[in-house]
């Protein structure tokens, strides 16, 4: 899977429960949108501390979230 389709898909994984439940409404698509971007960078930010803990911080595996992370700021 590339970069791009990782972050799309963990976008896409998160949308669902990001809404905003303090609020009366339902939330908007868009910020349930940036809601899910914050929740998929804060999932990639944990992995990397991981990798970086287990493989190094030069691995593939490091270097492929690095990227992914990316990729959700782009979105």
């Amino acid at each position: 899977m590339t970069p791009q389709e990782k972050a799309k898909e963990l976008i896409d994984k998160f949308e669902e429960f990001a809404d905003d439940m303090e609020c009366n409404v339902f939330t908007s698509s868009e910020n349930r949108f940036k809601n899910a971007k914050q929740c998929a960078l804060i999932a990639v930010n944990e992995i990397l501390k991981s990798h970086n803990n287990l493989y190094g911080v030069n691995s593939e595996k490091t270097k492929y979230y690095l990227e992914v992370q990316q990729e959700i700021e782009k979105l």
